[in-house]
């Protein structure tokens, strides 16, 4: 039996120009090879490749960010502690866990009934069904919250459960010695 036959060719690399060693170019002006500096401003087809930062934008250390939301809270939940609170509790509502009756003080009608539309149709689900007896603690394990406007505030939060993690964002907006939910999104 001829085992030649069975064998494959494997092509053999080529053998490839020697690379060039790298160069230590030297600042000083003594040497008569320069390296060329690189502009510091690309241009891709006329338009800068990094846009200028908009005006209405502004840097915020965390700690001068804390001490303004800290201010916002004036009677009500701190809100990082109450967005925490909230992502989960929201998050329950939309898995048909926890009765959307129970968040009608803190979010707004229509995203309630959304919410509690979205939370009827996953528990009638076959997946849902399946997994109905099964544990399903979730920690919150991150917050960032943010001060859009004054009593305003965006947060978003992850979610881990056994299973896998999930985010949700909410914006808040305060009302006398409360919080109000105005949107939500949830991933």
């Amino acid at each position: 039996m001829d085992t030649a036959v069975n064998k494959q060719q494997v092509p053999v690399p080529h053998e490839e120009s020697p690379r060039p060693a790298l160069r230590v170019i030297n600042g000083d002006n003594t040497s008569r090879e320069r390296q060329l500096a690189l502009p510091l401003e690309w241009k891709v087809g006329g338009v800068p490749a990094q846009p200028p930062t908009p005006g209405y934008l502004r840097v915020v250390r965390d700690e001068d960010e804390q001490a303004e939301l800290a201010a916002t809270a004036q009677g009500r939940p701190h809100p990082v502690a109450w967005a925490a609170q909230m992502s989960r509790a929201i998050y329950e509502v939309a898995l048909g866990e926890r009765p959307a009756k129970q968040l009608r003080r803190h979010i707004q009608r229509d995203l309630l009934s959304t919410l509690a539309i979205r939370g009827t149709s996953y528990a009638r689900h076959p997946a849902a069904r399946s997994s109905h007896g099964m544990a399903r603690l979730r920690q919150v394990r991150a917050v960032r919250c943010c001060l859009v406007a004054p009593g305003v505030v965006e947060a978003s939060a992850v979610l881990v459960g056994a299973a896998r993690s999930h985010a949700v964002a909410i914006r808040m907006e305060a009302q006398p010695n409360a919080w109000l939910v105005t949107a939500i999104d949830l991933r």
